[in-house]
């Protein structure tokens, strides 16, 4: 393992209140890119399932992977890449 003992790490975290509405999903994308963040963590997404293909769809290519907790029922839901 490569770490470096003096990097700098832009987070973005944010409750997104919902990644269901695909009008949202490009204003998001386009959010994670100006912020030019390392790490993302979306709170509340609502969403019971989550797969490689979403992800992608909502954020850009340089996030390659990810960690999801699904929600339960119509609340709670993380997502971290």
């Amino acid at each position: 393992m490569n770490l470096t003992p003096n990097r700098s790490w832009n987070v973005l975290c944010w409750n997104v209140r919902g990644l269901n509405a695909v009008r949202k999903w490009d204003s998001i994308k386009n959010k994670v890119l100006n912020t030019n963040c390392d790490i993302i963590c979306f709170q509340e997404t609502k969403k019971e399932t989550m797969d490689q293909a979403f992800v992608r769809k909502i954020l850009p290519p340089t996030f390659d992977d990810f960690l999801f907790v699904p929600s339960v029922g119509a609340s709670g839901g993380l997502l971290v890449a």
